[in-house]
């Protein structure tokens, strides 16, 4: 639907000729959503790896402003970019700034004049959370790279991991690749899929560990020639954690204020080559002007219906005089990171270190953690924001040295 309507000039972006035209750079890989209202694709971009979303709902968006004549469409224009963003961030101090950002990206073909088409089009995206985040965060080193879009179309960095593949289990092996030929025996039956790669990938090595040779086994160079792998141990989950607290800094405290994600889980971040943590999913990434917002104009009866996204993730409280909720936040995603995200990533043992290991002292050390984190109170301001962010970091380092110690 994006190719035919770019091609009659109903919809336009930056990546329409790549999409569209002639240099056909654009091409569509596996399906990857489970979900009807959003497709996700691998694909290629100018001949790297990228990922490819189409948010449904555009296309709702967009039939709303092919109602609107070409004249009020393109007069309008600044007006809606700047409305966009007050709504989403009120009346910030750089918020001229991001304006001026947007208008710019809203020329998607670099004209430095914008059509009825780019108008529409560009509008329309920033309605849907997650492009319209992107963008605002577009320079932070902790979100996916957004490359540009065509239409309801946009492109984005692929990252080398996804955290909930490395950590949701307590081993994982990543495009595993043709193995030797002492293992070809496995070969049929490590096509079967991720779980049977992980059933016997996790037996191998435990054969290994019990014989002592664990750790010989992972640095051979014939088996790291053959294996993308990316295996857990203590220093791999405490320096993703130490950048998942970079991330959530650099994601929650933006330019333009405060900023919430209201679905904080292993499966929305990725890892880079460089072991960097990046945000992957923005679709409930909610500036917090906005999410107060909505909790302001819900109606309720209990706390129970006082939530954005999930429950658990952003709420407030139920004014019962009023039948509103409240628009003081109970919940950060500090507080998520902490007491949720860091028990699970060290609920494990690893398979390369020693099984006399004392887990049940971190584990302890992980819960106390939690406990300090949980009676953080919920900020308002980036400093504060800061401090509470580095004070959790301090407090992780440590756990670490603990830990490192006792080996």
């Amino acid at each position: 639907t994006t190719l035919f309507r770019s091609r009659a000039g109903d919809v336009s972006g930056p990546l329409c000729p790549d999409l569209c035209g002639p240099k056909n750079s654009i091409h569509f890989g596996n399906c990857l959503s489970t979900v009807p209202d959003k497709k996700i694709y691998n694909g290629e971009w100018q001949g790297k790896e990228v990922i490819l979303k189409i948010n449904m709902s555009w296309f709702e968006e967009f039939e709303k402003r092919q109602k609107i004549t070409d004249l009020a469409a393109v007069s309008s224009f600044q007006e809606d970019v700047s409305s966009r963003v007050k709504t989403l961030f009120g009346d910030c101090s750089h918020c001229n700034k991001l304006v001026f950002r947007l208008l710019s990206l809203g020329d998607g073909d670099g004209d430095e004049t914008v059509s009825a088409s780019e108008a529409r089009t560009f509008i329309s995206l920033l309605q849907l959370v997650e492009p319209m985040m992107l963008m605002v965060l577009n320079e932070s080193k902790h979100t996916v790279d957004f490359f540009g879009y065509c239409g309801g179309l946009y492109v984005v960095e692929k990252v080398s991991f996804v955290a909930s593949d490395v950590f949701g289990n307590t081993w994982e092996l990543i495009e595993l690749s043709l193995l030797p030929d002492v293992f070809e025996p496995l070969q049929k039956l490590l096509n079967y899929g991720n779980r049977a790669m992980n059933l016997v990938g996790s037996s191998l090595l435990k054969m290994a560990r019990n014989l002592g040779y664990a750790r010989t086994v992972a640095k051979c160079p014939v088996i790291g020639a053959s294996f993308q792998v990316y295996i857990n141990n203590r220093r791999k989950k405490f320096d993703f954690a130490y950048s998942l607290l970079d991330a959530t800094l650099d994601t929650s405290s933006t330019p333009y204020g405060l900023a919430q994600s209201c679905d904080v889980h292993l499966g929305n971040y990725g890892i880079t080559t460089t072991s960097t943590v990046k945000l992957i999913d923005l679709d409930l990434m909610c500036p917090h002007v906005f999410l107060r917002t909505l909790l302001e104009q819900k109606k309720c009866v209990s706390d129970w219906d006082c939530f954005v996204g999930r429950f658990d993730f952003c709420w407030s409280t139920c004014d019962k005089t009023k039948g509103t909720c409240k628009t003081l936040l109970g919940i950060q995603d500090l507080h998520m990171v902490c007491e949720s995200v860091f028990p699970l990533l060290f609920r494990h043992p690893n398979y390369l270190e020693p099984t006399d290991h004392n887990m049940t002292r971190l584990k302890r050390a992980i819960r106390k953690l939690a406990v300090f984190c949980s009676e953080i109170p919920v900020v308002y301001s980036s400093a504060e924001l800061r401090r509470n962010i580095l004070t959790v970091k301090k407090r992780l380092k440590s756990v670490d040295i603990m830990v490192a110690n006792e080996y």
